[in-house]
């Protein structure tokens, strides 16, 4: 069923807010998503009184869009700061109380069997960033300028995500774009290694990861919206939710690769080399000094010479006329 419906003009995002409204799926608390500034998304809560929120959990919104810090009265939190299914060791005493409800109401939902937490042990990173359902056994690291994300493919086979208004569905379009790109070494970031797990993976990756390199601005705001080129700059809601997820290295250890991957170069055109005898022989204008090496007819006159030649014939007419 095609749904016909449309983005006021001044919004900035892209996303319809019935698509956005989900459960958290490992504690079942209802969060809404936004487009971040960055264009990746956020699970946010409702809104909560500025002064009981702490400055760096500030958030609001802006024509559709997640910034930092609040603009009033009221802001929103991201949910996995207070999400009662992950631990949270520093978490402010202003915080606590909601985490607190939130908890009582996970294990009442599950008591009553409406709900059944994702088994899998969450951390914040999990709850703000799900990896996408459809994700394959190959999955290609994007970068631009030391922000990493994760496709939920490899790359030639990322798919557009706006609605077709056309078909109704979601668009078959790719995203990929050969010339907007290159595969580069790229560092990570070792603040997200710890452990044994991470140490081994430093020894075996020297701290870089091979990724697919964005060339600039234009190509990054394309990809991190994963549209196609047709649909970059459409009003069209998104059929689905954006699948790429930031990369970490401990969470897509799988996912890295040691050798850069082949047949993604640039294809070189072979344009004919056309050597020039040097320059032709000048023509000299039939009334003065000035030429051309241009081709042109025999008595060429340059244009100012064409000029004066002109108001002649003007003058001419006129007093011929008058004599007549």
């Amino acid at each position: 069923m095609t749904r016909n419906l449309y983005l006021h003009r001044s919004n900035q995002t892209k996303l319809l807010r019935s698509d956005g409204r989900a459960r958290c799926r490992f504690c079942g608390t209802p969060i809404e998503f936004f487009d971040r500034y960055d264009s990746t998304r956020i699970p946010l809560t409702p809104e909560f009184p500025t002064r009981a929120v702490p400055q760096r959990m500030r958030w609001h919104l802006h024509r559709g869009v997640a910034y930092p810090g609040s603009d009033g009265e009221y802001c929103r939190i991201p949910h996995p700061a207070v999400c009662p299914a992950v631990d949270h060791p520093e978490l402010p005493g202003e915080l606590s109380e909601i985490v607190r409800v939130l908890a009582v109401r996970m294990q009442q939902a599950i008591q009553a069997g409406t709900f059944i937490p994702y088994q899998e042990p969450a951390s914040e990173v999990d709850v703000e960033s799900p990896e996408p359902e459809q994700a394959q056994d190959v999955r290609h690291i994007v970068a631009y300028f030391g922000t990493l994300r994760i496709a939920p493919c490899a790359i030639e086979d990322l798919q557009c995500i706006a609605l077709d208004r056309r078909t109704g569905e979601r668009c078959e379009n790719g995203v990929y774009d050969v010339g907007e790109g290159a595969w580069q070494k790229v560092d990570i970031d070792t603040s997200q290694v710890a452990g044994r797990q991470g140490q081994m993976l430093l020894d075996r990756t020297q701290g870089q990861v091979w990724a697919w390199q964005l060339k600039d601005f234009h190509a990054a705001r394309r990809w991190w919206s994963q549209r196609c080129p047709e649909h970059i700059d459409s009003s069209q809601p998104d059929a689905v939710g954006n699948e790429f997820v930031p990369f970490h290295p401990v969470r897509h250890d799988d996912f890295i690769l040691d050798n850069q991957p082949t047949g993604y170069e640039t294809p070189q055109h072979n344009e004919e080399v056309v050597v020039h005898e040097g320059p032709r022989g000048r023509t000299a204008c039939a009334r003065c000094s000035n030429s051309t090496v241009a081709d042109v007819p025999e008595g060429w006159l340059c244009w100012q010479c064409n000029r004066a030649e002109k108001r002649r014939a003007r003058v001419h007419q006129r007093w011929t006329g008058k004599r007549l």
